[in-house]
């Protein structure tokens, strides 16, 4: 219960189990969840342009579970995969992929500290943001998800 009432408390604390559910299903949410999340980081951009703080703040935060809940599942189940298939080296520019998971989280956290930012700092790190989101979903829609489907289906 105190593990519960902290995570609450402090929802960055919060852990994401990974959800139960067929490899292609699970694919299939991903990519749907890289849309939901390609939105909010637009209305986030829009709301950066026109020095909206709040706005920027309140679409970071609407994307944040979904982004970590979404890194659970890549991580547990297609890198697990991936892996467990292929081995470390035979996985290794899946694995680079997810390794972008951590600084693109940081680069989302810093975005949403808005206070000290000045208006040209927060329109760059949210368009550095959308750019680095944009080469990672691209990434994983075209090399990594069919890799592991393929992978899934043997």
């Amino acid at each position: 219960m105190h593990r519960q009432a902290a995570a609450m408390a402090n929802p960055s604390e919060e852990r994401y189990a990974p959800r139960s559910m067929g490899l292609d299903a699970l694919i299939r949410v991903l990519v749907e969840e890289h849309g939901v999340m390609r939105k909010g980081l637009e209305r986030a951009r829009e709301a950066a342009g026109r020095g909206d703080f709040d706005g920027v703040r309140a679409e970071l935060r609407t994307v944040d579970p979904v982004f970590r809940q979404h890194i659970a599942d890549e991580e547990a189940t297609v890198l697990r995969l991936l892996i467990k298939q292929l081995g470390t080296k035979g996985a290794a520019d899946e694995i680079r992929v997810f390794q972008q998971h951590r600084p693109m989280y940081q680069l989302m956290k810093k975005v949403s500290e808005l206070a000290s930012m000045s208006p040209a700092e927060l329109r760059a790190n949210q368009a550095e943001l959308n750019s680095l989101f944009e080469l990672h979903t691209k990434a994983e829609e075209t090399k990594v998800f069919p890799r592991a489907a393929e992978l899934g289906r043997q």
